[in-house]
């Protein structure tokens, strides 16, 4: 093995020998110079006539050399050395490109905008030598289209737009609307046909009167300024609203058409079931005008104690009785719900047989009542104000039970309770 890297040395050796400029390269490895180090395959193309990167060719890649081989370089114009169209003096495509290097874009082609007015001949400029001509442009009465619709002077006042023979100069005083023209019939449309400054007159649509309405928005006296749709009504046998009804709306008037009208005594005339003829009903309201409301009606509070039949007032005779009347122990029934006495000490509420007034001590539970039997429940079951529980053989008192048997009633109470808690309570 030591001889194959003596033959290896000398191998390396001798490379380095080769590579007389010390660049890195050698003649056998592509150095066309190996005397100048600056001159090898890897070094940067510069501007000196000589082929600096050993490519066979000089300068390549820098201003003057013609590299897209159009006659030109940089150095001597060319714009864009990478395309061959362009150079000084190239004929100007359309292509967005600046051909001929001389600033400029598609100038001379129907692309470029050659008057400065932002359109151009592609865009629809009908004159692109004119910047004040292009589509939208305001058209200017000088024989020219500037607007580039195909029409000269068109809505200018000496252009005739409508067709009706006459222009702006000429009096036509709305050049858009083919039946306006001075002399011109006046129709009932709204606007000034004849051009005589006035609107519609002569029509059915013009106000005579100067009332802001006319015969055909309803004027019924287009003479008379004082009558008119919306004009208050006045009594006076006239129709002044023109609504065809003559002086509703007035105390001479009889609005509901019951044959009545106020001066006459209708009290509501636009009721027709209210006039003094009526018959009272039980409506809240005062139907025969006498200034009473509901009277002789169960709608009626005959004793003035705020509530009628119709309210369910269960005697109306009497002004302590009526529904919002508390109820007192008189055997009435004060509230007419149905039930005397009620939630007094006199009514037995639970339905036990006894009430408050007989001894009931609870009369919100049928099981407590003088009549019932003492349980073992902590409560005075039979009204004797004792609460009875069972003590060994004997009941006692557990409020009263002294010593020894005091103690025994704590010790069974608490034993009943455990067994109460064990199993479902009883009666």
């Amino acid at each position: 093995m030591v001889w194959f890297w003596a033959v290896l040395g000398l191998a390396a050796q001798a490379a380095t020998l080769d590579d007389l400029d010390r660049d890195g390269w050698s003649e056998a490895a592509g150095d066309c110079d190996d005397l100048a180090p600056d001159i090898h395959p890897t070094a940067p193309e510069l501007e000196n006539g000589v082929d600096d990167d050993c490519d066979y060719m000089v300068d390549e890649g820098t201003a003057v050399y013609d590299d897209d081989r159009d006659g030109w370089a940089e150095v001597g114009g060319d714009c864009d050395d990478g395309n061959p169209l362009s150079y000084p003096a190239a004929y100007e495509w359309e292509d967005g490109l600046d051909n001929d290097c001389d600033g400029a874009v598609d100038e001379g082609t129907p692309a470029f905008d050659d008057d400065g007015d932002g359109v151009s001949e592609r865009a629809g400029d009908c004159d692109d030598g004119a910047a004040d001509a292009y589509p939208g442009a305001p058209e200017a009465a000088d024989g020219r289209d500037q607007d580039c619709d195909g029409v000269a002077d068109d809505t200018t006042e000496v252009f005739d737009d409508d067709g009706d023979g006459w222009a702006e100069v000429d009096g036509d005083c709305d050049d858009g609307n083919v039946w306006v023209w001075p002399g011109a019939p006046e129709f009932a449309d709204g606007g000034d046909n004849d051009c005589d400054g006035a609107v519609d007159e002569g029509t059915d649509v013009f106000d005579d009167d100067g009332d802001a309405f006319a015969e055909a928005t309803g004027d019924c006296a287009d003479a008379d300024a004082s009558r008119h749709p919306g004009a208050p009504e006045q009594p006076n046998d006239l129709d002044d609203d023109c609504d065809g009804v003559v002086d509703e709306g007035t105390d001479w008037g009889d609005d509901d058409g019951d044959g009545w009208a106020e001066v006459d005594g209708d009290c509501d005339d636009a009721d027709a079931t209210a006039n003094p003829r009526a018959a009272e009903r039980v409506n809240g309201a005062d139907d025969d005008c006498d200034g009473r409301i509901d009277e002789d009606t169960l709608a009626s509070d005959d004793d003035g104690d705020g509530a009628s039949e119709a309210d369910g007032d269960c005697n109306d005779t009497r002004p302590d009785i009526a529904p919002s009347r508390p109820e007192v122990l008189d055997g009435l029934d004060n509230d007419c719900d149905g039930i005397a006495d009620e939630d007094t000490r006199g009514y037995d509420d639970d339905r036990d047989g006894y009430t408050e007034a007989e001894g009931d001590c609870d009369d919100a539970n049928p099981t407590v009542s003088p009549a019932a039997e003492e349980r073992s429940n902590g409560r005075d079951d039979d009204c004797d104000g004792r609460v009875e529980q069972y003590v060994g053989w004997s009941c006692a008192s557990a409020a009263g039970a002294p010593g020894l048997i005091g103690g025994l009633a704590g010790f069974a109470l608490a034993g009943a309770r455990r067994r109460r808690a064990a199993r479902p309570a009883q009666g």
